[in-house]
């Protein structure tokens, strides 16, 4: 097993689980989308250079798509859903897009042994246990977005796999895929009349680190592991999110997220000892 594609798949996790606090803190005074469209902002007018290595490919126009399916569509259907039916219906809905991209893995030709798939589907219960309580809502709305969050997010992982095998640098791939969700995203809300940036050095920081070089981590590792293998390990994110919280004393940690815990600690057990 490929242990520099394993070791990028969980430093994006790391990243992805961490830059939340952060971003959390600022989706308390403003909308959602402007916090995505900030993030996407600055990684678009930060990391431009990369563009050099963008070589002119059938990829390029992959992680093209990747970004607006990932980061425009998908991200904005499961905050919808978090409105509509709370995280702990929205996470573990949207976090099926693990096991659905194992199908399309399958697809573009990876060994997807059966084990893969009971990994992915602990991951999902691993989630579901991990949100918080709080209001748990049935609404039809909601949950169709967070069905459709999932599968947009499982097909722009796939074209993610599509860059990487055409040669795009995974550098380039994290890049284009902001450039393109950073545009849609600008339209929307100037639409809207609610076009602006956080104004906040720290938060750009956190953005480059984030769709910068956490994206590019995980484009590096599913050209070296695989698409399958790297959506199951890299949704250890959850679970690295809440024990942070618990040891450093923001959110405590109650049964059921233990549990959930111990099915994500499982999930990726059963993933790594599963034949390659």
């Amino acid at each position: 097993m490929d242990v520099a594609g394993l070791a990028a798949v969980f430093t994006a996790a790391v990243i992805w689980a961490l830059v939340i606090f952060l971003y959390k803190r600022h989706m308390e005074s403003l909308d959602a989308a402007v916090v995505n469209f900030s993030r996407l902002f600055y990684v678009s007018a930060l990391m431009w250079p990369v563009l050099i290595l963008a070589k002119p490919s059938a990829g390029v126009w992959a992680a093209v798509a990747s970004g607006v399916l990932t980061l425009f569509i998908g991200d904005s259907l499961y905050f919808y859903a978090i409105h509509r039916v709370g995280g702990s219906v929205a996470a573990p809905l949207t976090y099926t897009y693990v096991v659905i991209a194992q199908y399309f893995a399958l697809l573009l030709g990876e060994k997807v042994t059966p084990m893969l798939l009971v990994s992915s589907l602990l991951v999902v219960l691993g989630v579901g246990l991990l949100a918080r309580g709080g209001e748990a809502r049935v609404n039809v709305a909601g949950v169709a977005s967070a069905a459709a969050a999932a599968f947009m997010w499982s097909l722009g992982m796939t074209a993610v796999k599509l860059a990487a095998v055409q040669g795009v640098h995974p550098t380039a791939v994290a890049y284009l895929r902001a450039l393109s969700a950073c545009l849609f995203m600008a339209l929307y809300l100037a639409a809207r009349g609610r076009l602006r940036v956080v104004k906040s050095p720290l938060f750009a920081a956190a953005a480059l680190l984030d769709l910068g070089l956490g994206s590019a981590l995980f484009a590096y590792s599913v050209e070296r592991v695989g698409l399958a293998l790297s959506t199951i390990l890299v949704s250890v994110s959850p679970l690295v999110t809440q024990l942070y919280a618990k040891f450093t004393g923001i959110e405590p940690l109650s049964p059921r997220q233990m549990a959930g815990a111990l099915a994500i600690f499982l999930a990726i057990a059963v993933a790594m000892g599963s034949p390659s």
